[in-house]
Parts: structure tokens; C-alpha cells; sequence
């Protein structure tokens, strides 16, 4: 009988803690509970540009004035800081307003932009504005954007998602007043 009372008691005990055990998961895997710190961001992921396209721009330093291959417009989706695009000057005049086009070869959803100033910080764009375009002849603006006179990376999302094979970035100020103006990079991103 002494037995069976202890066996009871342990049993008892066991289903104790069991339903303990049971509540305390319960307890922490409700709702009120979990914690989701929404302040943590993934870091921005560029789309490849591998093939990009120049369709179309209105000016580029094109005879070397900013040393062997720089200047041009392709030099903005190398992923080079180091390179940049500038508007001509080296036998020539840039009569702005400025812009270049890029065929990303295929429709791209994107959520906003990578903008990279000129390392020199010389001849910096101060505000630009984006166009899209399913075809390169009909545009659509997905915003204007101020930027700022450093040379790291600065992110600009879009207001919304959208789509599109072409962009085109524009020129409308330069921090200098000049007619002149260069960027580094611009990495459109998802």
C-alpha cells in the first residue's frame, strides 16, 4: 500500500511539472511575448548589371580629359567608387540640362537607388530625379532626390515598388553652380 502511495505521489509530482512545463511554453510563445525589433534592416542588395547598355546621354567626357577611361556614362554601373561619369569639358562644353539612359536588358523591379558622389567631391550633384521606362521611349518619374555633397554610398528609396528596363537619371542641380556635373555609381536595387 506504502507503494502504491509513493507511485501516486511521484506520479502526482510528474504531472505537476509536466503542466508547468506545458504553461511556461504556452506562456512564452504567446503573441504579447515575442519581441520583433523591426529597427534591424537587411543590407541592400543591388541588382547585377552585368550587360548593361548607355542607350542615350547628353554629355560625357569623352577624349580623356579625366584621365584614361573615365568620364563615361558606363563607368556608373561598374562598382567602382573610383571611376565616374562626367560631362564633357575637355574640347567641349556641357550645355545641361543632363542626362544619361541605361537598358538593364530585361524588365527589373526596384525599390530604390544607390547614389555615389564623385570621391573628389568635385562637381557633386546636389539633386537628381529618376525616370523609368518599359521601352526607352515612354517615362515615367519615380521621384527627385537630394543628395548629399559625401562620398559614400546614400540610399534613396522609392515611395513605391516599380518596374521597368530603362532608367534614365537626371541632372537638376549641381552643388558648384557650374554646368558640369559627375557621379560615381548608381545601383538601382530590389
Amino acid at each position: 500500500m506504502k507503494t502504491l502511495i509513493i507511485k501516486k505521489k511521484k506520479a502526482s509530482a510528474l504531472v505537476a511539472c509536466f503542466v508547468m512545463a506545458l504553461l511556461a511554453i504556452t506562456y512564452s510563445c504567446t503573441p504579447d511575448a515575442v519581441h520583433i525589433d523591426t529597427s534591424l534592416k537587411l543590407p541592400l542588395v543591388p541588382l547585377n548589371t552585368d550587360g548593361w547598355v548607355v542607350t542615350d546621354y547628353t554629355s560625357q567626357e569623352d577624349n580623356d580629359g579625366e584621365g584614361a577611361g573615365n568620364g563615361r556614362v558606363f563607368n556608373t554601373f561598374d562598382g567602382n567608387p573610383d571611376t565616374f561619369w562626367h560631362t564633357c569639358w575637355n574640347g567641349c562644353t556641357a550645355v545641361p540640362p543632363h542626362y544619361f539612359v541605361v537598358d538593364m536588358l530585361e524588365s527589373k523591379t526596384i525599390t530604390g537607388f544607390l547614389f555615389t558622389q564623385r570621391q573628389s567631391l568635385s562637381r557633386n550633384i546636389e539633386v537628381c530625379s529618376i525616370d523609368i521606362s518599359d521601352d526607352g521611349t515612354n517615362w515615367t518619374s519615380v521621384g527627385e532626390f537630394n543628395l548629399e555633397k559625401v562620398a559614400s554610398p546614400q540610399d534613396r528609396p522609392l515611395d513605391a515598388e516599380v518596374s521597368g528596363r530603362y532608367f534614365r537619371f537626371n541632372v537638376v542641380k549641381v552643388y558648384d553652380g557650374t554646368n558640369n556635373a559627375a557621379l560615381a555609381e548608381i545601383a538601382p536595387y530590389f
